[in-house]
C-alpha cells in the first residue's frame, strides 16, 4: 500500500512521516466534526480524569485570549499561532514554530456535531482509535465536556479528545503530545479559564 503523499520507488524519510503524522492528526478532527455517525456500542468507563480541579499546575493565569465565541488564558511555556484551517478556532504550541517540531499541540475546532450526543461522538473516536471515555464529565463554564483518552505518544493522534456540544455546534479540544511530555496542567488551565463569550440581543 502505498502511503499518501509519497511515490512507490522512495523510501519515505523522517520528514515524510511528521508530514504523514501532522496529516492525520488534522484528518482525525475532520473525522470527529464532519463525519462521525451515530456509535452506541459500548466502552470501558475509561481512564482516571487528569484534568480535574486538583491539578498540579502551580503557575499563575495569563490574561484571557478571545476565540470567537469562546476565550481562555494562554497554559504556560504555549504559544498560540494561526490556526490552519476555517474549523480550526484555536491551535497552541508547546516548544516548537509549527506542527512539525512541536513536542505538544493542542486545537480546538468548532462544527456541525456529527453524533446526536458529545458521548457518543467520543465513543466513535475512541473506538477508531483504540481508546477509552471516562464515565466522569468536566465543567467548561457550566457546560459538560466528555473526555477520550488514548495511549498515543505523537502527534498523529491526539492524546485526549474533549467533546462539548453547546448552542447546535460541537467543540472539539484535541490535545496530542511527544513521548514524555505531560500535558494535563496545561488542559486543566484551558478548562479553568474556559469562558462562553454571552449572547448579545
Amino acid at each position: 500500500m502505498t502511503t499518501p503523499g509519497m511515490g512507490n520507488n522512495r523510501p519515505p524519510s523522517s520528514k515524510d512521516e511528521i508530514k504523514v503524522k501532522r496529516r492525520s492528526y488534522l484528518l482525525l478532527a475532520m473525522f470527529c466534526v464532519a463525519g462521525c455517525k451515530e456509535n452506541t456500542d459500548s466502552l470501558p468507563a475509561g481512564t482516571e480524569n487528569s484534568f480535574a480541579t486538583n491539578s498540579t499546575e502551580t503557575y499563575k493565569p495569563d490574561a484571557a485570549q478571545s476565540f470567537g465565541d469562546f476565550s481562555f488564558s494562554i497554559p504556560k511555556g504555549w504559544t498560540a499561532v494561526p490556526p490552519d484551517r476555517e474549523k480550526t478556532k484555536a491551535m497552541l504550541l508547546l516548544d516548537g514554530t509549527d506542527g512539525q517540531n512541536a513536542k505538544a499541540m493542542i486545537k480546538i475546532d468548532v462544527g456541525m456535531p456529527a453524533a446526536p450526543t458529545a458521548r457518543q461522538l467520543a465513543e466513535s473516536f475512541a473506538k477508531s482509535v483504540g481508546g477509552n471515555v471516562s464515565s466522569d464529565a468536566l465543567d467548561f463554564d457550566g457546560e459538560e465536556a466528555v473526555v477520550a483518552t488514548t495511549s498515543s505518544n505523537d502527534l498523529g493522534t491526539p492524546r485526549n479528545m474533549i467533546i462539548v456540544y453547546r448552542d447546535g455546534k460541537a467543540y472539539l479540544l484535541m490535545a496530542g503530545a511527544t513521548e514524555g511530555v505531560d500535558i494535563g496542567d496545561a488542559v486543566s488551565h484551558i478548562r479553568s479559564s474556559w469562558k462562553w463569550k454571552q449572547a448579545t440581543n
